[in-house]
């Protein structure tokens, strides 16, 4: 088994599965996850500002300590859209699963 831990390590997946389950074990995680994240400007252009890439840099750096340095880190894009479901509580239904279901 020794060959699949370094797969696992840089599997996205399994990396984002690592903060969901750190962010649902650890409450204060989850809310240090949410200020940071609040602290990120929303903006209107597809280019990152110098202060954002700041906020994004620092929560970045926050998870790799959570998870022992085994991040690569969230993209702008995905920091923007944790921002819109954690800090604005938005979620996007059309691309959900549920609501064909319901």
């Amino acid at each position: 088994m020794p060959v699949a831990a370094p797969f696992a390590a840089n599997d996205p997946h399994a990396q984002l599965r690592r903060l969901y389950t750190s962010l649902l074990e650890e409450q204060h995680r989850f809310d240090e996850f949410k200020q940071l994240l609040a602290l990120y400007p929303a903006a209107d252009t597809d280019e990152e500002s110098f202060e954002a890439r700041e906020v994004r840099t620092r929560l970045n750096g926050r998870i790799n300590e959570w998870l022992s340095g085994q991040f690569d880190g969230l993209s702008p894009a995905q920091v923007a859209l944790w921002r819109s479901i954690v800090v604005e509580e938005r979620i996007n239904v059309a691309v959900s699963g549920w609501k064909e279901s319901n």
